[in-house]
C-alpha cells in the first residue's frame, strides 16, 4: 500500500535536469507551432511538403499531399458512419498504404486509434473489440471474416473503396470536429498479468509532447528516410511514424520480405536508403551486416549490451539508448552511446519527471537502488476499464510541480540508480527475476555474458521444466554467419564470469531468436532443448552458494525503505516542457 506523500523540502532533494538536445538542429525551431492535436502534425507537413515522398512501402510510394487527401476521405466516411469525438476505432490492416491512411483518418475524424495485429488469434482481437468499446473496425473485407459478429460499424477499405473515394478530400475543419488536447489519442494494448491484455489510454497532448520532444532530441531532417518495422499494435510505431512526420521525412515502412528478413535484414536496409533505425537489440543483434547508410541508431524496448554498441558504432552515426514503457508514450529517458562508455539509460526527456523511489514513495539516497517512476505530460491516463489496475500503478504524483494537481505518476516496477555521473542505470524489473533451485537469476546476466564470445551473434536464457520437477537452465545462441558454436568452450569461457548456478545446463544453437509483433524477444516460443545423454545436473548442486548469492541478489531486487532523511534523493526531472 502507498502513501501519498508531500513534496520534499527543495534543499534535500538533489534534482538532475537534463542536457539541452546534443544534436542541434531545424526540428527545435519548430516546437513553437501552435499544434494542438497529433495528426496536426502531418497537416502542417502536407501544407509545406505537399509533393515530398511521405511513405514508401516496396514499389509504393505516396506523397504528403495525396496521404492527407486519402486520409481526409477515409475521415470524413467514417464520420458518416457515426464516428466522432469520444469514439473508440480500431484498426486491423496488413502493412500498406491503407493502414497509415487509416490511422490518419481515425484522428482526423475525431477519435482514438486502437490498433490490432493481423497476426493477433480471433478470440484476442474481439477480447479487444468489446474491452475497448471499439464503434467502428476499420480493416479489409479478408480479416474482416472471423469478426461477423462485431456489433460496431465495419468499413473495409477494399470493398467500400468506391464509397470512401466518393468523399471530399478536404480537411475537416477543427472547429467542427471539436477535439481537444486532453482527448484520446490511442489505445494500444499490452500483456497484462491477469493473462488478459489491458489496454493503456495516451492523451493527444502526451503524444504531442513526445514528438515535439523527440524532434528536438533527435534531429530527423526532412531528407531522412525513416525504417518503420514496428507492428502498429506497437508503441514503437508511434516513433517511428511520427518523428518521420515531424519532419518531413520519408517513412520507409516494412514490405513483407523485410518484416521477416532477419539477417538479410542489413541488406534490405541498405537497399532502401534508410538512415535512421529505431529498433530494440533483439532485432540489431540479429542484423550480420553493418548497415551503412545509417546516420541514426535508436535502441530501447530492452537492455543494451555494451558489445552491440561497440560492433555498430561508426563515425558519424549517432548511437541513442531510451527507456519507457507503454505507459509514459513510448519513452521517458535517453543517453547517448559510445563504445567504452557504460550503457546507462540516460536522464529525463524534457517534460517529463523520473524519479528512484522505495515502496512508500520515498525518495532513496543517491546511489542506492529503487523504483522507476515516471511524472510529467507524457503519463498515461490510465488502463481501460480497469480502475483498480490504474490506481495501483498511476498513483498522485507527491513532487508535481504547482497547478498540476491532478498529476499522476507511473510506477514501473523496474529498479534503477543513479551513477556518479548522473545518469539512470536500468536494473532490470523488481518482479522478473526467475528462480532456480532457490537462487534468484537475471536471465539478461547471462545473456549480456554469452554475447562477450566471438562465435555468438545474438542469445537468449529460459528455465524450461521440460521433465516434471526437473528445472534447467538453457542457453539459446544464434552463431555467426559461418561459425559454430562449440557449447563446452562456450560453458566453460561462462564458469570464468558467471557463478556456477548461471551457467546454462545447455546450449541450443538456433538459426534465429523467436521475435513478438513487437520486435522483443519471444521467451516462451524458444523451442526444447534437442535430447542429451547427459542427466540434468542434481538440485542441490552448488547449495554453498546460495545463502550469499540470496543476499546479494535481494539486495537489487528490492529497493531499500528510506525514512525521511537529509541524504540527497535520486530523481532525474525535466526542467522545462519541450514546448509550450
Amino acid at each position: 500500500m502507498t502513501s501519498r506523500l508531500p513534496m520534499p523540502a527543495r534543499p534535500r532533494t538533489r534534482t538532475l535536469t537534463p542536457d539541452e538536445s546534443p544534436v542541434p538542429g531545424p526540428a527545435a525551431s519548430r516546437c513553437a507551432e501552435p499544434l494542438r492535436l497529433l495528426h496536426e502534425i502531418f497537416e502542417a507537413q502536407a501544407d509545406a511538403r505537399p509533393a515530398a515522398a511521405a511513405v514508401v512501402l516496396g514499389v509504393e510510394t505516396t506523397t504528403y499531399d495525396a496521404l492527407e487527401q486519402r486520409a481526409n476521405r477515409l475521415a470524413r466516411h467514417l464520420r458518416a458512419r457515426g464516428v466522432g469525438r469520444g469514439s473508440h476505432v480500431a484498426m486491423l490492416l496488413p502493412r500498406s498504404l491503407d493502414a497509415y491512411a487509416a490511422l490518419l483518418g481515425i484522428l482526423k475524424g475525431g477519435a482514438a486509434y486502437v490498433p490490432l495485429d493481423p497476426a493477433y488469434p480471433a478470440d484476442r482481437v474481439a477480447y479487444i473489440l468489446e474491452d475497448a468499446g471499439v464503434e467502428a473496425l476499420v480493416t479489409t473485407a479478408d480479416l474482416a471474416g472471423p469478426h461477423l459478429s462485431f456489433g460496431g460499424a465495419v468499413v473495409r477499405v477494399d470493398a467500400d473503396h468506391a464509397a470512401i473515394a466518393a468523399q471530399s478530400p478536404a480537411r475537416l475543419p477543427r472547429d467542427e470536429v471539436g477535439v481537444d488536447p486532453r482527448d484520446l489519442c490511442y489505445v494500444i494494448y499490452t500483456s497484462g498479468s491477469t493473462g488478459r491484455p489491458k489496454g493503456v489510454m495516451i492523451e493527444h497532448r502526451s503524444a504531442c509532447h513526445l514528438v515535439r520532444a523527440e524532434g528536438r532530441i533527435f534531429a530527423v531532417r526532412s531528407k531522412d528516410r525513416v525504417y518503420q518495422g514496428a507492428s502498429l499494435s506497437f508503441d514503437l510505431s508511434v516513433e517511428e511514424i511520427w518523428l518521420t512526420f515531424h519532419a518531413g521525412a520519408t517513412l520507409v515502412a516494412a514490405t513483407a520480405e523485410m518484416a521477416h528478413g532477419g539477417p538479410d535484414l542489413s541488406r534490405l536496409l541498405t537497399e532502401s536508403g534508410v538512415t535512421v533505425l529505431s529498433c530494440v537489440p533483439t532485432l540489431l543483434s540479429m542484423l550480420a551486416e553493418d548497415v551503412p547508410t545509417l546516420r541514426l541508431l535508436i535502441l530501447g524496448g530492452e537492455a543494451c549490451p555494451d558489445r552491440l554498441v561497440a560492433r555498430w558504432a561508426r563515425p558519424g552515426r549517432r548511437m541513442v539508448n531510451t527507456y519507457g514503457p507503454t505507459e509514459a508514450t513510448v519513452i521517458a529517458t535517453y543517453a547517448d552511446l559510445s563504445p567504452g562508455k557504460p550503457v546507462t539509460i540516460g536522464r529525463a526527456v524534457p517534460g517529463y519527471r523520473v524519479h528512484l523511489l522505495d515502496h512508500g514513495l520515498r525518495p532513496v539516497p543517491r546511489g542506492e537502488v529503487g523504483e522507476i517512476c515516471i511524472g510529467g505530460v507524457g503519463v498515461a491516463r490510465g488502463y481501460i476499464g480497469l480502475p483498480e489496475q490504474t490506481r495501483s500503478r498511476f498513483v498522485p504524483d507527491p513532487f508535481a510541480p504547482p497547478g498540476e494537481a491532478d498529476a499522476s505518476i507511473y510506477r514501473t516496477g523496474d529498479l534503477g540508480r543513479v551513477d556518479p555521473e548522473g545518469n539512470l542505470e536500468f536494473l532490470g524489473r523488481s518482479d522478473s527475476q526467475v528462480k532456480l533451485r532457490g537462487f534468484r537469476v537475471e536471465l539478461a546476466e547471462i545473456e549480456s555474458a554469452l554475447l562477450q564470445q566471438e562465435s555468438v551473434l545474438a542469445a537468449a536464457c529460459s528455465v524450461r521444466e521440460d521433465v516434471p520437477g526437473v528445472q534447467r537452465l538453457v542457453g539459446y545462441v544464434v552463431p555467426r554467419e559461418g561459425g559454430r558454436v562449440d557449447e563446452e568452450r562456450l560453458r566453460s569461457r561462462l564458469r570464468s564470469r558467471l557463478p556456477a548456478y548461471m551457467v546454462p545446463t545447455l546450449i541450443e544453437a538456433v538459426a534465429q531468436l523467436p521475435r513478438l509483433p513487437s520486435g522483443k524477444l519471444d521467451r516462451a516460443a524458444l523451442p526444447a532443448p534437442r535430447p542429451r545423454d547427459a542427466a540434468p545436473e542434481a538440485p542441490g548442486r552448488h547449495a554453498r552458494h546460495y545463502a550469499s548469492t540470496r543476499r546479494s541478489c535481494t539486495s537489487v531486487a528490492t529497493p531499500a525503505a528510506h525514512a525521511a532523511s537529509n541524504a540527497p534523493v535520486a530523481t532525474i526531472a525535466a526542467g522545462r516542457p519541450a514546448c509550450a
